[in-house]
């Protein structure tokens, strides 16, 4: 028999972060609730955060004419560029052997 009453907190914080990998049924079925409460505190509760990758910039410390890298920013950057192969035309030969 499914639980009545309204959805605890641990309850609401399973759901809020299950929500978008597992459908209300589950959820359902995982906290023995009824699906259509599931689903209402889906909808009056949780708000839908647009999915965005977090930007370098936001992680450099600030200062009045003050801006260094910090190293959560500097990993960041180094994830994000791409290996790139080295170039032989670019050699300069100073001298002639």
């Amino acid at each position: 028999m499914a639980k009545k009453g309204p959805i605890g907190k641990v309850e609401g914080f399973y759901i809020e972060n299950h929500y978008m990998s597992v459908d209300a049924s589950q959820l359902a079925k995982d906290l023995d609730r009824p699906k259509a409460s599931i689903e209402n505190y889906i909808k009056k509760y949780v708000k839908a955060a647009p999915k965005t990758t977090p930007k370098i910039g936001d992680h450099f410390a600030r200062r009045p004419g003050v801006v260094t890298m910090t190293e959560n920013a500097s990993s960041m950057s180094d994830s994000r560029r791409k290996n790139r192969p080295i170039s032989t035309k670019c050699v300069v030969k100073i001298k002639d052997e």
